[in-house]
């Protein structure tokens, strides 16, 4: 049923006819609203996951780096002590 057929049928349909078309119109107009809005929600659903990922990506890369620095900061502090053992070792002598 078209809208041209509905608006040509009107003058003989009377006034429950009319309530009637009008109830289809609104219903069809609400249907395509609501598409329009299940879309916008999927799309932004979409581009928020995307980001998610994004995020978590980067965090993971981040994580990764600490666990690096960590790790040379042992190394430099290894071999700080070392230094230090032998500095002392070396004043020790020398007492």
């Amino acid at each position: 049923m078209e809208l041209s057929a509905v608006l040509g049928a009107l003058p003989q349909a009377g006034v429950g006819s009319i309530f009637v078309a009008m109830l289809f119109i609104m219903f069809k107009r609400e249907s395509s609203a609501q598409e329009r809005f299940t879309a916008e929600y999927a799309r932004i659903n979409a581009a928020h996951d995307e980001e998610l990922a994004e995020l978590r990506d980067e965090i993971r890369a981040l994580r990764e780096r600490i666990e690096e620095l960590q790790l040379k900061l042992d190394v430099e502090r290894e071999e700080r002590r070392k230094a230090e053992d032998a500095a002392a070792e070396a004043r020790r002598g020398r007492l």
